[in-house]
């Protein structure tokens, strides 16, 4: 498994249906009951209802839909665009509160595709608005939201500190009469973290929105996604993830010289390691295309053959959220120790170890203290 892994073409009782879906969206055409219950349940679990809802209409598929499949998924359409209608004008009320700020403010993920009109938005169910600034900058932009009526969500003293010392955005601000938290970045991964991007490199390439907003360049907005996945985020159940940097793919390799560029500014970036779990993750679950040169030369950062086995054997369980993936066996056992086993990894990226301990020892205290008050 961990020199090559490749999906089953064919519509398999082993495989999980979704996946099959999203590769062929066709297949929604023949599903029978316990097939759109299983879809529908695990498209619910990782927020992808209003993504089929969009295929479906998309590829003329619609009508071929059974009524309550249909009454289910315009729900979540709605639903859906009602969110990102939410960000859109929050993104317009933050505007208005930087009126006077001249320096670049980058749209960052669900924002940036959306006001990009990428792929990648279709159906995609954002809660948040994330911008990026220069931390330079962090205490004019901070200043000027709370002229507006943001006020932060973060009391606790230890908290607060951990962004302002720590993280890689302010404490969460929220405006009281429309409550879409905006997070405030000024680089892409938490500072204490092993890999460390050269974050400047990212706001210079940035691209001119409108007169008030920059969205990072394609190969970054790429980079971005994966690191959010890969190196900040949990792995548990991000397939949505995943598929979002499949889309992004798609789109963005007709460009002339992209997977060149793609591949100069990871290694730049010193983020060649989860460019390589993206692409080979993409390939397995989604059948993403991906040039074989392109995949040489991300191999040539894949770590040694033990940590990659190990990858495996946790992704595979874990992507998606119950029963089987693709035919790799699953139990209770082997789902619990691939989820914590990835959220070790994911901590032990994101801090020193003796950081690391006594944030731990500190959250765990705090939820037991909680717990019996």
């Amino acid at each position: 498994m961990s020199k090559e892994i490749r999906p089953k073409k064919n519509l398999d009782g082993d495989q999980n249906l979704l996946l099959q879906v999203l590769r062929k969206p066709q297949l929604m055409g023949k599903l029978d009951t316990q097939g759109w219950n299983q879809v529908l349940f695990d498209a619910h679990i990782l927020k992808l209802r209003a993504r089929l809802a969009h295929d479906a209409e998309t590829l003329g598929l619609w009508p071929e839909l059974p009524d309550k499949v249909q009454q289910i998924l315009t729900n979540a359409k709605i639903d859906t665009a009602s969110r990102q209608r939410k960000i859109m004008w929050e993104m317009n009320r933050v505007g208005r509160a930087l009126y006077d700020f001249k320096e670049k403010v980058i749209l960052v993920k669900g924002a940036a595709y959306i006001a990009r009109n990428l792929r990648c938005a279709n159906g995609r169910d954002s809660v948040d608005l994330d911008i990026l600034v220069a931390k330079k900058h962090l205490d004019i932009v901070e200043n000027h939201l709370f002229m507006a009526g943001y006020g932060s969500q973060t009391l606790d003293d230890y908290d607060q500190q951990y962004y302002r010392e720590w993280a890689h955005e302010l404490p969460p601000l929220v405006h009281p009469s429309r409550l879409v938290e905006v997070d405030v970045h000024h680089t892409i991964l938490q500072v204490t973290n092993k890999l460390s991007p050269k974050i400047d490199v990212m706001i210079n390439s940035s691209q001119e929105l409108n007169d008030q907003f920059h969205t990072l360049c394609a190969e970054d907005m790429l980079i971005h996604s994966i690191v959010h996945q890969f190196v900040d985020g949990s792995l548990k159940s991000s397939l949505r993830n995943l598929l979002e940097q499949h889309d992004m793919i798609g789109e963005f390799a007709g460009k002339p010289a992209f997977w060149t560029n793609f591949m100069d500014r990871a290694e730049t970036l010193n983020l060649g390691r989860p460019v390589f779990y993206c692409l080979r993750y993409c390939v397995y679950f989604l059948n993403t295309p991906i040039p074989d040169d392109v995949m040489a030369r991300a191999k040539g950062n894949a770590p040694g053959w033990i940590v990659l086995k190990l990858m495996d054997l946790m992704i595979l369980r874990t992507m998606v959220p119950f029963g089987v993936s693709d035919g790799v066996k699953r139990s209770k056992w082997t789902d619990f120790l691939s989820t914590n086993g990835l959220y070790i990894r994911s901590h032990w990226l994101r801090m020193p170890p003796m950081m690391l301990f006594t944030h731990l020892l500190r959250k765990f205290f705090r939820r037991l203290f909680v717990r019996q008050s």
